[in-house]
């Protein structure tokens, strides 16, 4: 059975294209290379942008205030 990951949208940066990947391959148990191919990003993309990705991912949720 083959799962669709999210696929290279046309205008994202290689940035967020990356963090999609890098969000996929956190959340799921996937097939890493199909995980690269679909969102057009390499390992050393996954290198590159893994510290910004992390910061991103790990910053602190901000609530609301509905008054």
């Amino acid at each position: 059975m083959s799962t669709s990951f999210s696929s290279a949208p046309s205008g994202l940066s290689r940035q967020h294209r990356t963090w999609i990947a890098l969000y996929t391959l956190d959340a799921m148990h996937c097939d890493r290379e199909a995980v690269l191919r679909e969102n057009g990003v390499t390992e050393e993309d996954l290198t590159e942008f893994f510290e910004s990705w992390f910061q991103l991912r790990n910053r602190p949720a901000v609530v609301a205030l509905v008054g």
